[in-house]
């Protein structure tokens, strides 16, 4: 499967998302961890339900556990780390202040920090131990963990190396630079919330509304569900609603 798949972008960006979330398997298992999910649900369904359609979905939803929960917990992993970032770019600097080198200064971070930030320096002081550069593995630990305050950091910290002057002094700046666009971030996700939440409201509204009327009067959904016309709208329904949460999440959304 690997050698099949492998060179895939899907196939690579799902394995990005399985070092960002730290979790402990590799590609091809997960792909068929999740297959056997949905074989699972999919089989439960066919026992106890109707319709083609309706084990369709409950497959493919099934198999899509996994993959929500591996993506969620990566999301909360890079949360996580972004709000480390400011902390840990004031314990580098005051290192660098106290003449300690760059390297030193990543250890102490490694020592006395908290996961997700230390367990991920201390890969990169791993790898600079085995001989890679150690801009080329922070490089590397921005895009594993997905972090773009932490792309601007390593790029201003790897020009500043190269050209020389005071890398405490910059770091330092870095930090406010980057409390701000945080700050500035938290400060839109609240003005958006009202949006967000109206936007929450409309996507799980269909859904209440079809859930409420099948346990009122089964007889009458009974065509929607057990017809070719009805599994024709069902598609068209979801693919209309995945339109219009693109727009509401397009309108609703920054990316400072």
């Amino acid at each position: 499967t690997e050698r099949t798949f492998g060179h895939w972008r899907h196939w690579i960006a799902l394995a990005r998302m399985l070092e960002r979330s730290d979790v402990p398997l590799r590609t091809v298992e997960f792909v068929y961890l999740c297959t056997g999910s949905g074989l699972a649900a999919g089989l439960i369904a066919g026992m106890t339900a109707q319709g083609s359609m309706i084990v369709l979905g409950v497959m493919a939803g099934g198999a899509a556990i996994p993959f929500l929960v591996v993506w969620m917990k990566g999301v909360r992993r890079t949360k996580a780390f972004e709000n480390q970032l400011p902390d840990l770019l004031i314990t580098l600097a005051a290192a660098l202040k106290a003449g300690h080198s760059f390297k030193t200064g990543l250890q102490t971070i490694v020592d006395e920090g908290r996961a997700p930030a230390s367990k991920e320096l201390k890969r990169v002081l791993t790898e600079a131990q085995l001989g890679r550069p150690i801009d080329e593995s922070l490089a590397e630990m921005a895009v594993r963990l997905g972090s773009k305050n932490f792309e601007f950091v390593i790029t201003a910290v790897t020009i500043q190396r190269q050209v020389g002057g005071s890398l405490a002094g910059l770091i330092d700046m870095v930090a406010d630079t980057v409390r701000q666009r945080q700050q500035f971030a938290r400060k839109i996700k609240g003005l958006t919330a009202m949006g967000r939440a109206g936007a929450y409201v409309l996507m799980a509204l269909p859904f209440f509304i079809a859930a409420a009327i099948t346990l009122l009067n089964a007889e009458y959904m009974d065509p929607l569900y057990h017809s070719s016309t009805g599994h024709n709208l069902i598609i068209l329904m979801f693919a209309m609603m995945a339109f219009g949460s693109f727009l509401l999440r397009r309108i609703v959304s920054f990316k400072g």
